[in-house]
């Protein structure tokens, strides 16, 4: 059986061909899962887009938002203004920009790969060392990056990606001695991983840290360079967070963190919460709820974008405390853990199997330690977030660059201390193998179907009941998202929950249907928009919209 690595010179070769496989690769299933996933939407990316909206237009007082990182609309708005979308084409372009984000953080994480590479120490061991890094650290990226993370997303967890492997490959360029545009860039990187997302202001805190134990033992000549990767990470983040909190009228450099405790670890509801339990305090400015049986709320105001209370949630809820219940986050805890295993056991099992065999094949695992602290600034680097979330939420995407991280620095880890008596063929097959099924696992991800797109529809059958643009309208509680009134132009300013649809007292429903028509006709409301809830849909007026199984009750559009 002949081996790729059998020279440095045959390796370098083999190391091109495989780097230019990758990033084909990487491209076509990047494009092909933009192109399957081009009219799917989540209720973040609504937020994303109307804060944009915001950015673009100057409304800046409705724009600074401490729930959402302002990077990620920024580029959005810019997208819009260089292509000029109508309202049907924004879900497919932003889709389209999320394509190029991903093909940013492939650069990114090369950039990475290439630092590692040059931080395996140069014996007779390195050409094997270095192709079966690239291997595992190439699948585990493509996996990753299109099942975790997903293309499908708009969120700005693309641009997280970007900056953590920039991050990580500049502590790595760092520790071996660096000059100081490298310094600069990694304040920039730091800075601006802060701008796309709240997290990663500890991160880069956590990086500057770094990089201050990485200089000491140069700290006449390296300080100076250390205080210009400061200084820049400062004057990014800073004025931002002057602006946001000036904003705010308070100090805040972002508030999901906290309100995240609240909403996953309290169990404090998203959306209408109107106070209670008593040591979670209670809401400054909640949504209005002018009925409760059938529960109505009303919010055309002060707050804007497409439905307010998640375009800024914190006003709404402001007021709320975390309440410190050692019960909370232990069931909190259990759950991120369970999270954790799923994530590894779901799909990433070969990766697994590929280090535990590594680590089966290393003679001296005392050896392990020492290959691995060449690359312990990465190593931190990753598995801080995993801690950062274990008591409050986490979810694949915001882990999926750090796993790319962890796989990748603990095979480097592993494969270092591995000596002469492995036998390169055993080697090669153990890290093809699990490169090979991950590489699979990619490919079932891309191939997924193409997702239903009945907003469309929806957005469509409203505007030819006579919706306009600007038109505030009202929904129906149920399992139907609110992505329809974003491609029409409406505002969502009021809801109404019924309660356990399947009640199957409809003479209830249908009075409890009349009560809250009157309601919402006296708040401007001019259509409501249900999903199908018997006794309530079946009275006189409803109308089904097409196919969708969604229904619309008209209350002011005929007097337009």
């Amino acid at each position: 059986m002949s081996v790729p690595f059998q020279d440095e010179a045959r390796t370098r070769l083999w190391l091109w061909r495989l780097t230019i496989g990758f990033c084909l690769i990487a491209i076509v299933l990047g494009a092909a899962e933009a192109w399957t996933s081009r009219f799917s939407m989540n209720p973040d990316g609504v937020q994303y887009l109307d804060n944009a909206t915001a950015y673009s237009s100057g409304d800046f007082h409705q724009a600074l938002n401490s729930q959402w990182s302002p990077l990620y609309p920024w580029l959005i708005a810019a997208w819009f203004a260089a292509f000029r979308p109508s309202p049907y084409l924004e879900f497919p372009l932003v889709h389209w920009l999320n394509f190029f984000i991903y093909l940013l953080s492939a650069a990114a994480f090369l950039f990475f790969v290439n630092c590692v590479l040059q931080r395996i120490p140069n014996t007779e061991r390195a050409p094997p060392i270095r192709l079966s890094l690239v291997l595992i650290a190439y699948s585990s990226f493509l996996y990753c990056s299109l099942d975790f993370t997903t293309l499908a997303y708009v969120t700005p967890d693309l641009l997280v990606s970007v900056f953590t492997f920039l991050a990580a490959g500049l502590l790595l360029r760092i520790a071996a001695g660096a000059a100081s545009t490298q310094y600069v860039a990694l304040g920039a990187v730091l800075g601006l991983g802060y701008l796309a997302k709240t997290p990663f202001l500890f991160l880069g805190l956590l990086c500057l840290g770094m990089a201050a134990a990485l200089t000491r033992k140069q700290r006449a000549a390296n300080l100076a360079r250390w205080c210009l990767a400061a200084a820049t990470f400062g004057a990014i983040a800073v004025p931002y967070i002057w602006i946001l909190s000036n904003a705010k009228n308070r100090f805040t450099f972002g508030d999901s963190g906290k309100w995240n405790v609240i909403w996953m670890v309290n169990g404090l509801p998203y959306y209408n919460w109107e106070g209670g339990p008593s040591d979670n305090g209670a809401p400054i400015h909640p949504t209005r709820q002018l009925s409760k049986n059938p529960a109505v709320f009303e919010f055309a105001t002060p707050i804007g974008g497409t439905y307010p209370p998640w375009y800024d949630p914190i006003y709404w809820s402001e007021g709320a405390k975390i309440a410190f219940h050692p019960g909370d986050f232990a069931r909190a805890f259990v759950r991120q853990i369970q999270l954790y295993g799923y994530l590894v056991q779901h799909r990433q099992l070969p990766l697994v199997f590929a280090l535990a065999n590594l680590f089966l094949l290393s003679r001296h695992k005392g050896g392990i330690f020492a290959g691995l602290r060449p690359f312990w600034p990465v190593l931190v680097l990753a598995v801080t977030p995993f801690a950062m979330y274990a008591l409050v939420h986490a979810d694949g995407r915001y882990l999926a660059p750090f796993f790319v991280l962890l796989w990748t620095t603990l095979s480097a880890g592993l494969l270092v201390s591995l000596d002469d008596s492995v036998d390169r063929r055993v080697l090669f097959s153990v890290v093809t193998v699990g490169a090979g099924l991950m590489l699979i696992e990619a490919l079932t991800v891309t191939s997924a179907a193409v997702p239903a797109r009945p907003h469309y529809e929806i957005a469509k059958r409203t505007q030819t009941l006579g919706l306009k643009r600007g038109d505030a309208v009202a929904i129906v509680t149920g399992d139907l998202d609110y992505f329809w009134a974003r491609l029409a132009g409406a505002r969502v300013t009021m809801q109404v929950d019924f309660g356990d649809p399947s009640c199957p007292n409809c003479r209830k429903l249908a009075a409890e249907w009349e009560k809250a028509k009157q309601i919402l006709a006296a708040n401007g409301a001019v259509l409501v928009v249900s999903p199908c809830i018997p006794g309530v849909v079946d009275q006189p007026g409803w109308q089904q919209l097409g196919a969708t199984g969604v229904y619309a009750y008209e209350l002011r559009i005929r007097e337009k």
